[in-house]
């Protein structure tokens, strides 16, 4: 029981955050670091919209991940975690860099 509803409570942590930053609401999430470097190398509203739409999909498969049993579906959930990442990481080397 304490599994699924620490995985519910991540899931709704990551669907708000997520859908902040989609909005444009949620800088706050991405303070920290060397700011003033990210700011020069980074288009910052190009990082919070894919920042949204990872953590909207990682918020939609741990809520999914709190109903699973099998193993198979953890093993599922992992790979998906993983590739969700993986894109974020080369749209950021990609479409978030500044020209």
């Amino acid at each position: 029981m304490m599994d699924k509803s620490f995985g519910l409570i991540l899931a709704v942590i990551a669907l708000i955050a997520g859908v902040m930053l989609l909005t444009g609401h949620g800088d706050i999430f991405l303070k920290g670091g060397n700011t003033k470097l990210r700011k020069e190398k980074y288009d910052e509203k190009k990082m919070e919209k894919f920042s949204g739409i990872c953590l909207i999909l990682i918020g939609i498969a741990t809520g999914v991940d709190a109903f699973t049993e099998s193993m198979a579906a953890k093993i599922a959930y992992v790979v998906i975690l993983f590739v969700i990442l993986a894109v974020f990481l080369f749209l950021l080397r990609t479409k978030c860099l500044k020209k």
